[in-house]
C-alpha cells in the first residue's frame, strides 16, 4: 500500500508522457516567446510614457507661453484705452485753446507720469510740441497717413529705458493759429483746423496688475495640471519597469519553482515494506525544504530531509547542491561510508557556501532485508519514531549524529542504526512544522506534536498526515507561512 501528497506545478499534475528533454524544449520555447513578448510589450508602453512626457512638457511650456502672450495683449489693451483717454483729452484742449507753440502736451505728462514721451506734430509732419525722453521715430508719414485713411488703428510694442512700451499715433483735431512770416508785419491770423499727429509712448509696467489674477489663476490650474501629469507619468515611467523587471524575476522563479519540484521525489512507484504520506509546503515560491526517497539498493530504501538557512532562491540553489551531492553519493553502503559522506557533505558546504549557508539534514537508509534503520542527524530537528509497547505509545527522538553541515569543517558525524518492527511510524518533519505560530506569536512545538501523534498511532499514514495538518490550521488560524513545512509519515511493514 502507497500514498503520498506531494507539491506539484500545474504542468507535472496532468501526467503528460514527454520526456525530461522535450518538456526542457517546449519549456525553453515558451520562455523565448514570453520574452519577446514582454519586450515588444515593454517597447510600446515606454514609447507611450514618453510621448506622454512630451505632451506633458508641451503643456506646461504652451501654458506659461500663452499666459504671457495673453499677458502682453491684456496690458497693451489696457494702456491703449488710458492713452486713448489722453489723446481726447488733449483734442478737447487743444479745438477750445488753439495752439501756438505753447506747453499742451507738458501738462499731459505731468498728469500722467507713466508717460515716455508724448510728441505733437504738425499736418506737415514737424513737431509742434514734445514731452518726456527723447523719441525715435517708429513710423512714417505714409504709415501714418495711411491709418488715417483706412481709419485703423496705429500702434506698436517698442523697447524703451522703461521696458516695453507701447507707442500708438492719433490724429486729432486742433486750432492752429499760423506764426507771422519774418519781415512781414505783425497782423492778426486767422486760425484754422486742422489734423495733427499725437504720439504717445506708455510702459506696461504701468499697467495695474489686479487685472491679471484670473489669467494667474488659469496659469496655476494648467501648469499644476501639466505638473501632475508629467509626474505621473514618470512615476508610471518608473514603476513599468520594476514592473516588467518584477515580472522576469516571477518567471525565473517560477522556472526555479518547477525545477524545485522536479527535484522532489515522484513516487509512482511502491517501495516494499513502507508506506509514505508526504507534504510540502513552501512560503514562497522556491524553499529552502527538501526531502527524497529513493532506492540504494534493492532491499535498501533512503530517506532524505534536509532544512537549508533562509528562504527563496538562495536557499533552493544551496537545496540543489545538497540534493545532488546526496544522490551522486555511494553513502548507503555501510556506515563508514555514510559517515564519511556526511563529513565531505559538510566540508563541501563550508568551502563552497556563504557564512549564512548551512543546513540540517536528516538521511537514513531502511534495510528491508534486516528490519533496521540507519541513520544520519546533522542538526535536524529529530524525527519521532512511535512504536507501540503493550498497551502504551512510546515515542522516541532520533536525534544522533553531529552538527549542523556547513559551518565546522572539521566536524564529525556518527551513523546510529536501530531495529524498527512492524507498525512502527516514523515523522520527519523540518521546523516549520513545529515553530508554526498563532496571532499571539506561539509556536506550535514539538509537545503538541508528541501528543498529537500518540492518539493517531493507529490511523493510516495518510490520515496522520491529515491530522498533523488539520491540527496546525486549528493552531495558526489566518496567522501567514513563515516558513516552509514539510514532513513524511513513514510506516514500516
Amino acid at each position: 500500500m502507497f500514498e503520498t501528497r506531494v507539491y506539484r506545478s500545474p504542468e507535472s499534475r496532468l501526467g503528460g508522457t514527454d520526456t525530461p528533454r522535450e518538456e526542457g524544449q517546449q519549456r525553453a520555447q515558451e520562455f523565448e516567446t514570453y520574452k519577446t513578448r514582454s519586450v515588444r510589450i515593454y517597447r510600446l508602453v515606454s514609447a507611450w510614457h514618453l510621448i506622454s512626457a512630451i505632451v506633458a512638457l508641451f503643456l506646461l511650456t504652451n501654458s506659461i507661453r500663452g499666459y504671457f502672450l495673453v499677458y502682453r495683449l491684456v496690458a497693451t489693451e489696457e494702456v491703449r484705452q488710458r492713452m486713448i483717454r489722453h489723446a481726447a483729452a488733449l483734442e478737447h484742449q487743444l479745438l477750445q485753446n488753439p495752439l501756438t507753440g505753447g506747453s499742451s502736451v507738458k501738462s499731459l505728462v505731468e498728469a500722467d507720469g507713466n508717460a515716455v514721451w508724448i510728441e505733437l506734430r504738425g499736418p506737415d509732419g514737424k513737431v509742434l510740441e514734445h514731452a518726456g525722453e527723447v523719441s525715435r521715430r517708429l513710423f512714417s508719414e505714409n504709415d501714418e497717413q495711411t491709418h488715417l485713411r483706412n481709419h485703423e488703428p496705429l500702434f506698436t510694442l517698442a523697447a524703451t529705458s522703461a521696458g516695453d512700451t507701447v507707442v500708438e499715433v492719433f490724429p486729432i483735431y486742433a486750432t492752429l493759429t499760423p506764426a507771422n512770416s519774418p519781415g512781414s508785419p505783425t497782423l492778426a491770423q486767422p486760425s484754422r483746423l486742422a489734423v495733427s499727429m499725437l504720439e504717445i509712448a506708455m510702459p506696461l509696467s504701468g499697467v495695474d496688475r489686479s487685472i491679471f489674477w484670473p489669467i494667474r489663476l488659469d496659469l496655476f490650474i494648467n501648469c499644476s495640471s501639466a505638473l501632475v501629469l508629467l509626474v505621473t507619468v514618470i512615476v508610471s515611467g518608473l514603476g513599468f519597469r520594476f514592473y516588467a523587471y518584477d515580472k522576469g524575476l516571477e518567471e525565473q522563479l517560477e522556472i526555479a519553482r518547477e525545477v524545485q519540484s522536479k527535484l522532489l521525489p515522484s513516487l509512482t512507484e511502491k517501495y516494499v515494506g513502507v508506506q509514505l504520506a508526504t507534504e510540502y509546503t513552501p512560503a514562497r515560491q522556491v524553499g529552502g525544504d527538501f526531502y527524497d526517497v529513493f532506492l540504494v539498493k534493492d532491499d535498501r530504501i533512503a530517506l532524505v530531509m534536509g532544512d537549508v538557512a533562509g528562504k527563496g532562491v538562495p536557499a533552493a540553489l544551496l537545496m540543489g547542491v545538497i540534493h545532488g551531492a546526496v544522490r551522486s553519493s555511494l553513502w548507503a553502503e555501510s556506515a563508514v561510508s555514510h559517515e564519511l559522506a556526511s563529513q565531505r557533505l559538510n566540508r563541501l558546504l563550508c568551502e563552497c557556501a556563504s557564512e549564512a549557508g548551512y543546513a540540517t539534514m536528516f538521511w537514513c537508509y531502511y534495510d528491508y532485508s534486516t528490519h533496521s534503520l540507519s541513520y544520519v542527524n546533522a542538526g535536524h530537528c529529530p524525527p519521532l519514531l512511535m512504536r507501540k509497547n503493550g498497551g502504551e505509545v512510546e515515542i522516541s527522538r532520533l536525534d544522533a549524529g553531529g552538527p549542523v553541515i556547513g559551518i565546522l569543517p572539521q566536524a564529525r558525524y556518527e551513523q546510529t542504526r536501530l531495529e524498527v518492527c512492524s507498525g512502527d511510524v516514523i515523522v520527519v518533519y523540518s521546523d516549520g512544522l513545529v515553530e508554526a505560530a498563532n496571532s499571539r506569536g506561539e509556536e506550535y512545538g514539538e509537545i503538541r506534536l508528541r501528543e498529537l501523534l500518540t492518539t493517531a498511532t493507529e490511523k493510516s499514514v495518510d490520515d496522520i498526515r491529515r491530522a498533523i495538518l488539520t491540527a496546525l490550521a486549528a493552531f495558526s488560524g489566518d496567522t501567514e507561512l513563515q516558513d516552509d513545512r514539510t514532513f513524511v509519515v513513514v510506516r514500516f511493514r
